[in-house]
């Protein structure tokens, strides 16, 4: 790992499900267990843990927002006097760059989680003020991870953000064990899709449930698994187009990979995404995919033919589902092996290394930053 001892502090809103969460917590573990002095400060509640996280050690704020923490984490940085502060999450990463200016033996890197232009246009995102405030914070921290080349061109173009402080690496497979593939003729049983995600508008489920409706020479089951704001209208939506012996809808559950391995096809209707983490471990498990080639990592991800298919509209989205029962067209092995040899946790985990000691090292190679 990195090549002296380091005390580094991860910063996360919750351990609540979800991406940032799940790769941050993981990352933290696992610099914890090859003897680094890490920490990770939660702002949230332990009763909200969904995550293992092995012997680390986790310091609990119990705030509910992060205004309510600003004095807490300042005293806590004060405190333990980290050489590293790793947040991820936008409004933690805005904080950390403005108190950075008061630590200045400190090293700050944020981990953003989406293209933020495109973000801008779904939720919380939409005051231009934001991305005002975005454009002038991110400029004082050290170092800003990019999940993907869309998230680091955006941050170049949109944010006027140095290309020598931007860092691409993807997001790793986490799952603990791997599996024996088996190949399943499409063409004899009912397919079966899933869907993982946060039910928010960004996420595009409403898409993919209307896509499904032209499906009329197979029968087909949908999972949807996670929770979110959507979540009542999608189900609506699905008693209006009479889907409803077809889709169910699945809140968060640790068996998410058992779930993985027991579809046929992992679908994706995303307007824009970071690293989408669900996608990854589905093709890890060799479920292939079919996704809306969307700004961020998906592209990054996904093979045309090889794991899966992109596509630009509806009607090639329809055009694929239509026709996925007259062949077998993946080999499970074969829609495994990409994502193995360039997202395992060994590779991400050693990038994250060599990225910690170049900030150390004031050393932003453009080796690294090409990554």
């Amino acid at each position: 790992m990195i090549s002296k001892k380091m005390n580094i502090l991860f910063v996360l809103p919750s351990l609540k499900p979800g991406g940032a969460e799940r790769v941050v917590s993981f990352l933290a573990k696992n610099f914890h267990d090859n003897k680094q002095e890490a920490t990770l400060l939660v702002l949230g509640f332990k009763k909200d843990k969904v995550f293992e996280t092995g012997n680390l050690k986790i310091v609990y704020l119990n705030k509910a927002r992060l205004l309510f923490s600003i004095f807490d984490i300042i005293k806590f940085i004060k405190k333990t006097k980290p050489r590293i502060v790793f947040s991820t999450i936008v409004h933690v990463n805005i904080f950390m760059s403005f108190i950075s200016f008061f630590f200045t033996n400190t090293k700050f890197i944020a981990r953003e989680s989406s293209v933020l232009s495109v973000r801008s246009s779904y939720g919380g995102y939409k005051s231009w003020l934001l991305n005002k405030i975005i454009s002038r914070a991110y400029k004082k921290l050290d170092t800003i991870v990019c999940q993907s080349h869309d998230m680091k061109n955006d941050f170049i173009k949109n944010f006027n953000i140095n290309k020598k402080k931007l860092h691409v690496i993807g997001n790793p497979i986490t799952l603990e064990k791997l599996v024996s593939f088996k190949s399943k003729n499409l063409s004899l049983e009912k397919i079966h899709f899933i869907t993982v995600g946060r039910l928010s508008e960004e996420k595009g489920h409403r898409r993919l449930i209307q896509n499904i409706t032209g499906i009329k020479n197979y029968d087909f089951n949908y999972k949807i698994i996670g929770s979110g704001p959507e979540k009542d209208a999608l189900t609506m939506l699905v008693r209006k187009l009479g889907l409803e012996n077809n889709v169910e809808f699945i809140p968060f559950t640790k068996n998410i990979n058992e779930y993985l391995m027991d579809s046929d096809f992992f679908l994706q209707g995303s307007y824009v995404e970071g690293f989408p983490n669900a996608l990854l471990e589905s093709c890890a498990v060799g479920t292939p995919v079919i996704a809306y080639a969307c700004p961020g990592g998906t592209k990054e991800i996904v093979r045309e033919g090889e794991n899966g298919f992109l596509v630009s509209n509806d009607q090639e989205f329809r055009n694929i589902l239509q026709g996925l029962n007259e062949e077998e067209v993946f080999k499970r092995n074969k829609v495994s092996e990409y994502v193995q040899n360039t997202f395992s946790s060994n590779i991400i985990l050693y990038k994250y290394s060599q990225l910690i000691d170049s900030v150390i090292n004031d050393n932003k190679s453009e080796e690294l930053n090409n990554q």
